[in-house]
């Protein structure tokens, strides 16, 4: 059973809500393990900067969290969305942050199967055609809970 809805929704979003949208398609992208729905959230040259990693562009970021993060069973959450219109085409959108990642197929069982961290994001976004799309991506993690191990596939 298909969960996802498209890139592109029916009805109109007022500016604000297409900016948290482009936020919202890049998490559920890896819940969803869904590649086509984090292209339509990120510019080419995206740039990602995560506690311990970074990445330019989205081959960069793919092989660094994309490819090992969407292959987990995995929920993220954002709360406390927050948009800035700065022009037609730019905007920033600030939030906090939450993600519990699991192995695969071990949701139910007791143990280190589990990890979750929480933190907050900031990212620039511009208008590309009709979608907004993440041009930065700045996330600041600041706790995590359970076995890392489980990020390491």
């Amino acid at each position: 059973m298909a969960f996802a809805l498209p890139a592109n929704l029916t009805g109109a979003l007022t500016d604000r809500e297409a900016i948290a949208d482009a936020l919202y398609r890049a998490v559920l992208a890896f819940d969803y393990a869904d590649e086509a729905l984090l292209l339509s959230a990120l510019t080419e040259d995206v740039a990602v900067e995560m506690v311990g990693s970074s990445a330019k562009g989205i081959p960069e970021f793919k092989a660094a969290v994309f490819d090992r993060v969407s292959k987990l069973d995995t929920t993220h959450f954002l709360a406390n969305m927050r948009v800035s219109v700065e022009s037609p085409t730019t905007a920033k959108a600030s939030c906090s942050a939450w993600a519990q990642h699991v192995r695969p197929g071990k949701g139910f069982e007791p143990g280190p199967n589990k990890f979750t961290s929480g933190g907050l994001y900031l990212c620039e976004v511009v208008k590309v055609g009709e979608l907004w799309k993440i041009k930065s991506w700045k996330a600041n993690f600041l706790w995590v809970d359970g076995d890392s191990s489980v990020m390491a596939g």
